[in-house]
């Protein structure tokens, strides 16, 4: 016989047993709510109240944002920079005189076959919980392009404001979402500056190696064009092992085949969905005596990377990045020390978008006066024709499908002890033969005669 459910088989008799379970429903809500709210900085005493004020029916007033970062520690560059953002639009009055309080939520992905249908069916899941919440004025994150596109026709049936701080799918913005932003620029146009910034630099021939995810086999196969039309060469096209397994056998088949030797290619370009599959594949390559060039896209200028590969072991690791660690503007400069001083390290990309993000939604309220999405979304795209907004990663504007436009874009190179900025392009990208626009530093091993190179301008 099919046993009932539990929940159905209890039956209280009598006061004291009645009183139990009334204490023991009370010490689970204590129990979940220390779990909620232990690493969120408030003190004790807010703790205590706001523990009464949830056992009164009550909810918070402040303004939520949600925060969606990738499956791993809480605490990374992304969501250090999305608190320091917090903590100043609080100590600066708010978002229109309400507190703001961002709200974290992790997401997974799946791998290997049926990963797709499960990634999206979680996302779908989040997405949900996410879009619920009441008082959510918008959100930010999702580090996979298949889970943001999965999330933002969610977010966006719902009304709520979606500003993709990482993915950059060339598909993300093309499903006419009027309340998605994407706060980076897509495959196409990083893949053209990386692959351009190479050939200029005199690299020629490239090992191409990707995972197998849509994010991976689309910038490869634009790498890859843009290359071979620019007059350079893929020697031999290959993937890595990804999620979690030895990438030794490649490596072996690259250090010993019959098609080509160390002296036959200049590079490689890797582009994996995981940043610690990339990072493994740096660090293992530099053990086994491969020094040569790493390119890559907006995940090489990463922190986790650095701290997975280690700083001498990065050297000629190249990547692309909105944010200019060195910029000398006071935005820029005064975030590095806030960080520098808050998280006792150099903020990365991530760090610098999940900051922009906030404080992006903090300056278009006070523009508009309103959190009403409709308005907002009008504001973000209007602003490329008159005001533009202004963060640490340089101008914040986007065209009409909310892509992000008329911005600065950088090339870093690690020199063995961070990451300097060796050129810059500006977006949109309208390439004439000589584009580059030539960063000092100690770059002369990479960079080709200055006399070579124009700055390129936008009309």
């Amino acid at each position: 016989m099919a046993r009932k459910p539990f929940a159905k088989t209890i039956r209280p008799a009598g006061k004291a047993a009645w009183l139990r379970v009334v204490a023991g429903i009370a010490l689970i809500w204590l129990a979940l709510f220390a779990v909620i709210v232990a690493s969120s900085g408030i003190s004790v005493g807010e703790r205590v109240m706001a523990y009464v004020d949830i056992m009164r029916g009550k909810t918070s007033s402040a303004v939520k944002i949600g925060l969606v970062y990738a499956d791993g520690d809480e605490v990374n560059s992304f969501t250090n920079g999305a608190r320091l953002a917090a903590a100043r639009v609080n100590a600066e009055g708010g978002i229109l005189g309400q507190d703001l309080e961002l709200l974290l939520y992790r997401e997974e992905v799946s791998f290997g076959e049926g990963g797709f249908e499960r990634t999206v069916a979680r996302t779908m899941r989040l997405a949900g919980e996410v879009a619920r919440q009441n008082g959510l004025f918008g959100v930010i994150g999702h580090e996979w392009s298949d889970t943001a596109i999965t999330a933002s026709a969610i977010y966006n049936q719902n009304d709520i404001l979606y500003l993709a701080t990482h993915a950059t799918a060339s598909s993300l913005t093309n499903h006419g979402f009027s309340l998605l932003f994407a706060l980076q620029p897509d495959n196409s146009d990083n893949t053209e500056m990386i692959a351009r910034y190479a050939l200029a630099t005199g690299l020629k021939r490239f090992l191409v190696l990707t995972d197998k995810s849509d994010y991976g086999k689309e910038a490869g196969d634009f790498f890859s064009a843009v290359a071979t039309q620019q007059g350079g060469n893929v020697v031999f096209r290959g993937y890595l092992p990804g999620h979690g397994r030895s990438v030794d056998q490649l490596l072996m088949f690259i250090l010993d085949n019959n098609l080509f030797g160390k002296g036959d290619y200049d590079a490689f370009f890797v582009a994996s969905a995981l940043t610690l599959d990339t990072a493994e594949f740096i660090r293992r390559a530099r053990e086994l005596g491969l020094d040569k060039p790493v390119l890559g896209l907006e995940y090489m200028f990463s922190n986790t990377i650095e701290n997975h590969v280690g700083r001498q072991k990065m050297k000629d690791v190249i990547g692309v990045s909105l944010f200019d660690s060195e910029s000398v503007n006071a935005l820029s400069t005064g975030f590095v020390s806030s960080y520098l001083q808050q998280y006792n390290g150099m903020p990365d990309l991530s760090a610098a978008l999940g900051y922009d993000a906030v404080m992006l939604l903090k300056e278009v309220t006070e523009r508009t006066g309103t959190r009403d999405p409709g308005r907002i979304a009008d504001a973000l795209k209007v602003a490329r024709y008159g005001v533009p907004f202004e963060g640490v990663t340089g101008k914040i504007v986007f065209n009409t499908k909310g892509l992000i436009t008329d911005t600065d874009v950088f090339v870093v190179r690690h020199d063995g002890t961070r990451f300097q900025t060796v050129a810059s392009y500006r977006k949109p990208l309208e390439w004439s033969p000589d584009t580059i626009i030539e960063r000092s530093g100690d770059d002369s091993a990479l960079m080709p005669d200055p006399a070579a190179n124009k700055e390129h301008t936008v009309p």
